[in-house]
Parts: C-alpha cells; sequence; structure tokens
C-alpha cells in the first residue's frame, strides 16, 4: 500500500458492528458447552481468610469451582508481579516477590 496515511478505509465489518448483527465469542453456544461465572467478595480491600465451595458445588449443574487454590501463578502485573488473578492465598512463598 502506497501513502496509506491520512487516508480513510472501509472497514468491511462495521455495518454489522453497528446494527448488532455482529457475533462475538460470548454470544457463541454449542451443545454441552460450560459457562463461567465470577463471584467478587464484595469489599474491595477485605482479607480473605476461607473460602467455602461446598454449597457452590452442590448446586445442579456445577461442573467445578476454582479458587487461587487451583491457580499454580497467581500473580501478574506489569512490573511487578504483585496482583492476584484470583483471591486468596499467594503462590509465591512468604516474603518472595516475583519480578
Amino acid at each position: 500500500m502506497k501513502n496509506t496515511i491520512g487516508h480513510s478505509f472501509p472497514r468491511i465489518d462495521a455495518r454489522d458492528k453497528v446494527t448488532g448483527a455482529a457475533l462475538y465469542s460470548g454470544d457463541l453456544a454449542r451443545p454441552g458447552m460450560l459457562f463461567m461465572k465470577t463471584l467478587f467478595a464484595g469489599h474491595p480491600h477485605a482479607r480473605v481468610v476461607r473460602i467455602d465451595t461446598a454449597q457452590a458445588l452442590a448446586l445442579p449443574g456445577v461442573v467445578a469451582v476454582y479458587t487461587a487454590a487451583d491457580v499454580p501463578v497467581n500473580e501478574y502485573g506489569l512490573q511487578w508481579k504483585d496482583q492476584p488473578v484470583l483471591c486468596g492465598p499467594s503462590s509465591l512463598p512468604e516474603g518472595e516477590e516475583q519480578v
């Protein structure tokens, strides 16, 4: 393409997006497909000391309940890996910081 800076180009998906006809991954369903829900603690700075998954696992249709204990590496971050993916105990030894 020669000299594309400053020129507009048609977006082939624009009409479907603005009319709501475009399909996104969240719109798709397949037979036997599982769905996931996230439950937030409801208290942004609370310290989670225990998570009891027994009631959730007992509900019909529930296949699994995941907590921080199920995530091998539970930290992420742009500079320091200090943000947990899921609430719960850190996957790092006490006092150790992953860079």
